[in-house]
């Protein structure tokens, strides 16, 4: 497994806990979009920043928590890439962030460079 690979790995699995979050408690998600609210109107945010948080505005907006909870669990390569520019860090408890950060930074040893 590259470590590129593991990064994504570990992603899925802060998502996860996001998912958690969302199906316990829904109106959470308002949270978000407030953050996304700020972002969007922070003319330091950059544009490509932007570009990528107008995508789960669109999600949220046509598809509610339901199509957030979509994106969370897809596997595939497009929800892949939107999770790493994923919104949510503001509903992420910071001890399981540590908690996965830690366990997946203890694979570094054991992956390869992409492409190598």
């Amino acid at each position: 497994m590259n470590w590129h690979q593991v990064i994504d790995e570990r992603s899925y699995e802060m998502h996860q806990v996001i998912a958690d979050i969302l199906r316990r408690s829904p109106g959470k998600l308002a949270l978000v979009s407030a953050w996304i609210e700020r972002m969007m109107s922070n003319p330091d945010y950059s544009v490509h920043s932007k570009d990528a948080l107008q995508e789960w505005v669109d999600v949220i907006e046509t598809e509610g928590v339901d199509g957030v909870l979509r994106v969370l669990d897809d596997r595939g390569e497009e929800a892949t890439r939107m999770r790493q520019s994923g919104p949510f860090a503001v509903l992420m408890p910071q001890d399981k962030r540590l908690e996965i950060l830690n366990k997946y930074e203890a694979l570094r040893p054991r992956t390869s460079l992409a492409g190598v």
